[in-house]
């Protein structure tokens, strides 16, 4: 017995020391691979940027190969969309960066301070040439160059005639799809028609990202305009030199947005391994914040982008029998040329009603704060101005008995648009609301929602999809779910993107 106590001590230390002696070796590798890993991808963008055409297949090959056994460590841990896009991404780097022949994408700089259902006012755009694996350049152009050159005329949607008073539809406002895709496709045709080269891809990024950044580098210092520039004061400097004298076709925006990035790119080249690990992460919160939204020409790609949520795409509703998908995404544009969403905030309270068998009553009450303090716009910033915004509300397609009512004022049906969005199965609502400075205004939005139940006495999954708009930072939004009188699901949020919210009804 005393034998058998000894034999199990001494297999128990072996053990022992076995696990330590793995653990060892797994922080060794990991430690080991996080450094060469960082370090070939230092090596991997500095050669990116810098140009250096001949060095990227070998530098590549090291990344990648230091990649690949990076994801075996980590894979058994970690898991998740991040190491599925690094795994594509990896892949399809090369061409990407165009080293089977020359890519260029179109960065769209949208300006969220002035929100348009992709985020914000296309002010600039920056063309990126990329081409045997390395940036051949980037330009930064003003919007209204590519608009000056459309020939022709194409008609707006009828909310932008009625807020502009114009006959003409413009490469500045055609991101008015609020799904991206739709979007990519009429800005890409503008583009084209505007004497631009064809591009491989687009992406819309806002003003929060560029802020981020700036939280890495650093004040930046300008020299053609004497100025530093940082997260904190970069609208103000850009909006400043941008409005200032500004008429369409000329140059000012484009030339400080051009002088600023080529600060930041130079800044880039001397990432360390902690910045670039710092600036892997602020492209990933707002890959998943809808700040940036992707869409590429490679079918095969821009799939991957969607899967993950990164493309900017509606969500389709999905109708089905003892089952209730339910969805919801409120969309904003700023109709009053102007940039009064630098103090305007909105909150989303919604009640559904389960109480009738098959029919789901809903009723979504949206309260916008205006807490600017100007009357009149006040150049060069042109904040703190009445919020002229045209709304819209994305519904089940099979939603019905609607009522929208703007400070207890029942619209008339011929105030409010209606669209088809059939390849989603969604209804869209759309109306003018003005939240004039120093003012809270609330939206009151009724309706029913029809839905088939084969059986009673079981539960009923229910799911809504509330999807958060680009360009806003987050959005307060509470649920209450009634049966019978009773409250059966109560949820605050504070939603940074888009949520889904699951419950189960029961019916005798």
């Amino acid at each position: 017995m005393v034998k058998l106590d000894v034999a199990i001590k001494k297999t128990g230390k072996i053990l022992l020391l076995l696990f330590i002696s793995v653990f060892i070796l797994t922080v060794f590798l990991f430690t080991a691979e996080t450094y060469l890993l960082l370090r070939y991808s230092k090596k991997l963008i500095s050669v990116i940027l810098n140009n250096e055409t001949g060095s990227f297949k070998d530098t590549y090959s090291k990344w990648n190969k230091h990649s690949g056994f990076f994801l075996k460590i980590v894979k058994p841990v970690i898991s998740g969309a991040g190491l599925d896009l690094w795994e594509t991404a990896a892949k399809n780097l090369p061409e990407i960066l165009g080293y089977n022949g020359k890519k260029v994408y179109f960065v769209l700089l949208q300006n969220n301070t002035e929100l348009r259902p992709t985020g914000g006012f296309l002010g600039s755009y920056a063309k990126l040439s990329f081409n045997n694996g390395a940036l051949k350049d980037i330009v930064v152009q003003d919007i209204y160059i590519p608009d000056g050159q459309l020939k022709g005329h194409v008609d707006p949607p009828i909310p932008i005639q009625l807020a502009f008073r114009q006959g003409w539809f413009k490469l500045r406002d055609a991101n008015w799809d609020p799904d991206f895709p739709t979007s990519a496709k009429v800005i890409s045709w503008f583009f084209e028609k505007g004497n631009e080269e064809k591009q491989d891809g687009i992406i819309a990024i806002n003003l929060e990202l560029l802020k981020d950044i700036l939280k890495i580098t650093g004040p930046l210092y300008l020299p053609d305009y004497k100025l530093t520039v940082d997260e904190n004061n970069f609208y103000q400097v850009a909006q400043a030199n941008s409005e200032a004298d500004f008429f369409p076709g000329s140059t000012q925006k484009t030339n400080i947005l051009s002088a600023l990035s080529e600060v930041i790119f130079v800044k880039l080249k001397n990432f360390n391994s902690e910045d670039l690990v710092k600036l892997a992460k602020i492209f990933y919160k707002n890959l998943n914040t809808r700040q940036i939204l992707v869409n590429f020409e490679d079918k095969k790609i821009n799939v991957f982008f969607q899967k993950l949520n990164w493309g900017g795409s509606l969500k389709k509703v999905v109708l089905e029998k003892d089952k209730i998908n339910d969805y919801l995404y409120t969309v904003e544009a700023n109709l009053g040329a102007n940039k009064a969403n630098k103090y305007v905030s909105r909150e989303i309270k919604q009640e559904i009603d389960f109480s009738e068998k098959g029919r789901a009553k809903e009723r979504i009450k949206i309260v916008f704060k205006n807490t600017g303090t100007y009357f009149t716009p006040v150049k060069p910033f042109y904040l703190g101005v009445d919020y002229l915004n045209y709304l819209r509300l994305y519904l089940p397609k099979t939603a019905e008995k609607i009522i929208v009512k703007v400070e207890q004022d029942v619209l008339d049906k011929k105030n409010i648009f209606v669209e088809q969005k059939e390849e989603f199965n969604l209804k869209g609502i759309g109306f003018f609301i003005t939240i004039p400075v120093l003012s809270q205004k609330s939206v009151d939005i009724s309706y029913e929602l029809p839905f088939e139940i084969s059986e009673t006495g079981r539960k009923i999954p229910y799911a809504i999809m509330i999807q958060k708009q680009p360009g806003i930072n987050s959005l307060p939004y509470s649920l209450i779910l009634i049966k019978d009188g009773k409250s059966i699901l109560s949820t605050d949020k504070n939603l940074l993107q888009d949520t889904e919210i699951k419950a189960e009804i029961m019916y005798n």
